[in-house]
């Protein structure tokens, strides 16, 4: 859940923010491409700090981090500022979903792990649907400071949680896992991984779409098409309820058709909102449906891939799920961070660059599942 609570409300507050800061909005969508840089590179040192020390301290130490970097981006005097805390922040919130995934693999694995990875991103799906709802409300509402405020007494509230009623799942704590020498040959392990690295890729390229419309959707529908910033809140919602229902879908259909088909229904789904997004862009219909509707299907589909390809990544690798968690994660760190820095390059009314790249990004995805999550499955049948 912190992810959504992190950008999903933020989002709809770019423009206030921008005024506040007497900055432009394309500067302050940078700290959107700060937040996913600092998720891919804090990827890197929560699984491995959390199969040495168990999940608990490393979840309680990230929930700090979450609560003092988003009061001190409210008390930022400028962007720059704002872009250096929001980087930290984003170093927190990729522990949120790296032992999330590391716990799920500590007890389950195979279709049953692609079932519970479905069921906690339908949780964290719940989120997404409320946050931005807030998000436009304190928008309109409130300072630019609130939504980051709303983050740190929420970062707040789950530590308090977390640490009076999380019970430790990894009791093993392997010793060895810090050492530069175990740690490099797990990291080679992982990372050779025929299958690793297409379930990895897949699911990147789809979760990129994803990012790169939360960093431009609100300069788009709110500065261009005029639409306030509190139905902006809404239509993003809209997105988020196509996403926890894919997920829950999801999650029914990995236990009777297995993760590959269902990463293919997801991909597929994708393509279709992606060329849908396109079609219109082409022809010029310059609505926020045009952008709403196909995004919702694209999303649909991103349910379907994304924990199924999260669970195919960590499959190979039991005994580091923590390590293995964090690299895929980081893999899709990186893609996001490239996206979401692309997109604050483009004109604020750029909904062609938005709906060509979300198109390319589907596409690609569908060929690292065609040649490669497909390929293996057969060759393993």
């Amino acid at each position: 859940m912190l992810g959504p609570v992190g950008h999903d409300i933020f989002i709809p507050s770019i423009p206030n923010i921008a005024n506040g800061l007497n900055t432009t909005t394309n500067l302050v969508s940078v700290s959107i491409s700060a937040i996913f840089l600092g998720n891919a590179i804090g990827t890197l040192f929560h699984g491995p700090l959390s199969d040495r020390f168990g999940r608990k301290p490393v979840i309680l130490w990230i929930l700090g981090i979450y609560a003092i970097s988003a009061t001190s981006a409210a008390l930022s005097p400028n962007v720059e500022t704002l872009i250096f805390f929001r980087f930290f922040q984003g170093v927190a919130l990729s522990g949120g979903r790296v032992l999330s995934a590391a716990v799920a693999r500590d007890l389950f694995d195979k279709e049953r792990l692609g079932k519970v990875m479905s069921d906690i991103m339908s949780v964290a799906a719940i989120a997404a649907v409320i946050a931005p709802i807030v998000g436009g409300f304190t928008a309109k509402y409130l300072p630019w400071q609130s939504s980051l405020v709303f983050m740190a007494i929420f970062g707040g509230l789950v530590f308090i949680l977390f640490a009076f009623m999380f019970k430790e799942q990894n009791t093993t704590g392997q010793e060895n896992t810090l050492r530069l020498t175990v740690l490099f040959k797990n990291i080679a392990t992982i990372t050779t991984n025929y299958t690793f690295q297409m379930y990895s890729l897949c699911g990147g390229f789809m979760l990129a779409g994803l990012i790169l419309f939360l960093s431009i959707s609100a300069n788009i529908i709110i500065e261009s098409y005029g639409v306030s910033a509190q139905s902006y809140g809404f239509m993003f919602a809209t997105i988020s309820l196509c996403y926890l229902i894919g997920t829950f879908i999801g999650s029914k259909m990995v236990t009777r058709l297995g993760l590959n088909r269902v990463v293919a229904c997801g991909v597929i789904l994708g393509l279709i909102g992606g060329t849908t997004m396109l079609a219109m862009a082409l022809m010029a219909i310059r609505t926020p449906t045009a952008i709403i509707f196909p995004m919702g299907i694209f999303i649909f589909g991103l349910a379907f891939v994304n924990p199924s390809t999260v669970a195919g990544a960590l499959q190979p690798f039991p005994g580091i799920a923590g390590t293995a968690s964090s690299l895929t994660s980081f893999v899709r760190g990186i893609m996001g961070a490239a996206v979401s820095f692309s997109a604050s390059l483009f004109r604020h009314d750029d909904a062609f660059a938005m709906a060509t790249t979300i198109f390319l990004l589907a596409c690609m995805a569908a060929i690292f599942y065609r040649f490669g999550i497909q390929n293996e499955f057969k060759r393993t049948e």
